[in-house]
């Protein structure tokens, strides 16, 4: 079974026998923001996910999973638009394997190669898209 961000997040927090208080401390993100971020209610930008990977010990790709680091990533490069888009290619590609038989390994690899795909289809995408709606690099 594929563990989601807050899951991930919580576990790793638990397993450095943190409080979210104290998590919200060391890594500077407000214990408020914690809190959403475990409940699922909220998904961290990427400078938050690296504040807490530092606090916590763990790399940016260990705490945010493949999944969850295109997500973080779209949002960056993309807004909110960007992130939603990310998420539900990443939740549709998920989906096709849940209860499969596929190696963790395996899974990985493929998720990396969406992400691969993901980032291409966009670059190919901003030619055709009017300058006026660009984000600007």
């Amino acid at each position: 079974m594929i563990m989601k961000f807050n899951e991930r997040l919580k576990e790793l927090r638990e397993k450095s026998k943190l409080t979210q208080e104290q998590l919200a401390k060391i890594s500077g993100v407000s214990s408020r923001m914690i809190q959403r971020y475990e409940y699922g209610t909220s998904r961290p930008r990427l400078d938050a996910a690296e504040k807490l990977a530092k606090a916590l010990n763990v790399t940016t790709d260990q705490l945010l999973g493949n999944g969850d680091m295109l997500v973080a990533q779209a949002a960056e490069k993309y807004g909110s638009r960007g992130a939603k888009q990310a998420q539900q290619l990443t939740e549709e590609v998920t989906g096709l394997f849940a209860g499969g038989e596929m190696a963790q390994e395996d899974m990985d690899v493929m998720m990396k190669a969406i992400q691969d795909a993901y980032w291409i289809a966009k670059e190919k995408n901003k030619k055709y898209t009017p300058k006026k709606y660009r984000s600007e690099e």
